[in-house]
């Protein structure tokens, strides 16, 4: 096993004086990793609104994995999925270089960036490893990618965009999931103390580089925001390299010479423990206590409020009244609905022939907000409506919204009534404000799927 020399006096260590080249790498390193540390407002808006003494695990995951400045957005195909999607990482590269030959310029006589490397690694891994504890909690306790809504079970595969389907692979088996935060767990980990920060940088760099490769593939969301961790992961991997490469390949025994600062001053010490156990506290324990609280009284993907007693299920339209007249079954018509499912929480949503615009996002989950948790909708398409509603069960009146952020604006007023445990009819106004009439009735579906030894993990799907 290598040990590493802490070395204070870099006079005395034979490799302080770095080569021209090495220096010139690490200023254009320094400006560039300094630039992707700096947050985005919508980040530090977010935290100056957080309610500090109801504090939850939404707030703890985006402080922990606060995105990094955006320069610029191209609308565009390649610029959501594409190479052009990287441009926000590119961009600080573009300043990072003509910045890092200036700064060389006025700085011809220093020998090494011990110090300032040692610092801005000390950032980077903690940056990198509570993000990637905080990535790691979201699997480790199943709730990123969720058990399938009885909507996703009643949608024809040909309408699941790419990223939902490999995300829903991966939600169907909790096993595989608990795996794959165990092991982002572990890397993030590693990377909160020093003498483990190779190893964590190297597990970062391969199980954020799989994810990078995997949301490719597939058109997922966060390959830039995964590409991201695993860049700053092998910044960290730098000054260890040269070791790996002569113990790994040449089979000679190393020491790695690592430069330390010395922390003599009792409060430099007691202010350096002082933080790393806070640190830990927040961002380790209280961060996974909240996010078990939040998987089992309020998973963050799907909605909170509690739909209709006992209604969760498919629905025949069995009839269809629009403006007083009746309207038969067509698959071409883009009015009447084609068929309806309840959930078990506050989501109506039905099927008709007209197009609508997809939800491209990964399901979200942030928001407390139950018309904004949109995991349920996103990646679908095939003319499905996803609408949250309210439900006076005095005046037995439901009052709908719907959750497509691109057609937020359309709202329903429905009455409804329930003749026996298999029927719901609705009347009222319609988002067209015109008056509907629908007749629903249950159809006895079996999913396996559901039923299977998982069901227990997805606490939502019990009424």
């Amino acid at each position: 096993m290598p040990v590493e020399n802490k070395i204070d006096n870099t006079d005395v260590n034979p490799n302080s004086v770095w080569t021209l080249k090495e220096k010139t790498a690490f200023r254009i390193a320094f400006i560039y990793v300094a630039l992707l540390l700096i947050p985005n407002p919508e980040v530090l808006n977010y935290v100056k609104n957080i309610d500090w003494l109801h504090l939850n695990c939404r707030d703890l995951f985006i402080i922990a994995t606060w995105r990094h400045l955006d320069y610029v957005h191209i609308a565009t195909e390649s610029g959501r999925w594409g190479l052009l999607s990287y441009i926000n990482l590119f961009i600080p590269l573009l300043i990072a270089i003509p910045s890092a030959l200036i700064w060389g310029y006025f700085d011809k006589d220093r020998k090494e960036y011990n110090k300032l490397y040692y610092w801005i690694s000390v950032l980077v891994r903690y940056k990198v490893g509570i993000g990637i504890v905080a990535w790691g909690y979201r699997k480790l306790v199943p709730g990123q990618m969720v058990w399938p809504t009885v909507g996703i079970m009643n949608t024809p595969f040909g309408d699941f965009q790419a990223q939902k389907l490999y995300w829903q692979a991966v939600g169907i088996v909790p096993e595989y999931e608990v795996f794959l935060g165990l092991a982002e767990f572990v890397a993030g980990f590693l990377l909160l103390f020093r003498k483990t920060t190779a190893l964590g940088a190297a597990l970062t760099a391969v199980v954020l580089g799989n994810i990078v490769i995997a949301n490719h593939v597939y058109d997922g969301s966060v390959h830039v925001h995964s590409f991201y961790y695993t860049l700053l992961a092998i910044f960290l991997l730098w000054k260890y390299l040269p070791s790996i490469t002569r113990l790994l390949i040449g089979r000679q025994d190393v020491a790695p010479a690592i430069y330390y600062p010395q922390f003599n001053e009792k409060w430099q010490r007691y202010t350096r423990t002082g933080i790393k156990l806070f640190l830990h506290y927040v961002f380790v324990g209280l961060f996974f206590a909240l996010q078990v609280i939040d998987y089992i009284y309020d998973p963050y993907r799907i909605p909170e409020t509690k739909g209709l007693p006992k209604s969760e299920g498919y629905y025949e339209v069995t009839e269809f009244k629009y403006n007083n007249q009746l309207m038969p079954y067509s698959p071409l018509d883009s009015l009447r609905w084609h068929d309806a499912i309840f959930e078990s929480w506050s989501t109506l949503s039905f099927k008709v022939n007209r197009p609508a615009v997809m939800d491209q996002s990964n399901g979200g989950g942030y928001s407390e907000l139950d018309i904004e948790r949109s995991w349920e909708l996103a990646g679908i398409g095939g003319g499905r409506r996803f609408f949250y509603y309210e439900a006076d069960t005095v005046n037995q009146i439901l009052k709908l919204q719907n959750k497509n952020a691109a057609h937020r604006d359309e709202t329903m007023i429905l009455h409804y009534s329930r003749p026996n445990d298999t029927r719901i009819i609705l009347s009222g106004i319609n988002e067209f404000k015109d008056s509907v009439h629908i007749v629903l009735d249950k159809v006895d579906k079996h999913y396996a799927m559901l039923n299977g030894p998982y069901r227990k993990l997805a606490l939502y799907n019990k009424d």
